[in-house]
């Protein structure tokens, strides 16, 4: 009997949380991203040009650029940037296959209180730039 290995990152370093950065979110207009507008964000000269970097995480949009160390080409989570993120940070996986995985519907009842605990700990954190589409045809 073969037992899929599913990798652990190293514990994400987050920078330390910023005041108020999202506190008028709810009176903002936001961009909707669908998961294929997600995937088009990213260009190759992404990381070079010193351009934004994104990620999905539950109903946002988040600018996650301070990151760039371990979402960029040579990080441990390279395979984060432009995905919805939601399943393989609360699996604590970094497998292509995990990231690969759109949404958080049929999460346990752990899983969901630990996405509502990433969602907030991202919201102190890092800048919403957008929100992710409900209803998407990825």
């Amino acid at each position: 009997m073969s037992f899929a290995h599913r990798t652990r990152p190293s514990p994400l370093v987050l920078p330390p949380p910023v005041g108020n950065i999202n506190q008028n979110l709810a009176e903002i207009s936001l961009p909707v991203y669908t998961y294929a507008d997600l995937r088009a964000a990213r260009h190759e000269d992404q990381y070079e040009n010193g351009e934004r970097i994104l990620v999905g995480l539950k109903d946002y949009i988040f600018n996650v650029s301070p990151l760039k160390e371990f979402m960029g080409p040579a990080g441990q989570l390279s395979n984060y940037p432009w995905r919805d993120i939601s399943f393989a940070l609360v699996k604590s996986s970094n497998l292509p296959e995990d990231t690969a995985v759109q949404g958080y519907n049929n999460f346990s009842q752990n899983d969901s209180k630990a996405l509502e605990e990433w969602t907030a700990t991202f919201l102190l954190r890092f800048t919403v730039v957008g929100r992710k589409s409900r209803v998407d045809t990825a």
